[in-house]
C-alpha cells in the first residue's frame, strides 16, 4: 500500500516537474506566434498601402486631406477582409510618413539650378 502512495507521488512530482519546465516554453511559443502574425498582417498592410496612395495621387480635384481618408478607408476595408486589426493612428503615421518622404524626393524634380543643390564649383 505504501510503495503504491510512494509510486502515485512520484508520478505527480514528475508531471509537475514535467509542466513547470513547458509552461515557460508554452508561454514564450505563444508570444512568439503572435508577434509573428502581427509582422506578417504588418507586412500585408505595406505592400497594400503604395497602390492606395498611388491610386489616391489620380483624383486631381482633391485635397491632401481627402486624398489620405481616402486611403484610410481603403486601408480599413483592407483590414477587415484580412482580419487585421486595424489601429487608424499607426496607419495615420505611416500615411503620413510615406507622403512626407515622397514629397522630399519630389522636391528635387522642382528645383531648376541643381547646381545650387549638389556640388561646389568653384
Amino acid at each position: 500500500m505504501t510503495n503504491t502512495i510512494r509510486e502515485i507521488i512520484i508520478i505527480i512530482g514528475a508531471i509537475i516537474s514535467v509542466l513547470g519546465t513547458a509552461m515557460p516554453l508554452i508561454i514564450n511559443l505563444i508570444r512568439k506566434s503572435k508577434q509573428w502574425v502581427k509582422e506578417r498582417d504588418w507586412n500585408k498592410v505595406m505592400t497594400e498601402l503604395p497602390g492606395l496612395i498611388i491610386s489616391a495621387e489620380q483624383f486631381t480635384n482633391y485635397t491632401g486631406t481627402e486624398k489620405k481618408e481616402h486611403v484610410k478607408s481603403r486601408l480599413a476595408v483592407f483590414a477587415v477582409k484580412n482580419k487585421i486589426a486595424f489601429d487608424e493612428a499607426k496607419f495615420d503615421a505611416m500615411i503620413d510618413e510615406i507622403v512626407k518622404w515622397t514629397n522630399a524626393v519630389n522636391q528635387r524634380d522642382k528645383i531648376k539650378d541643381y547646381s545650387l543643390v549638389c556640388c561646389n564649383n568653384n
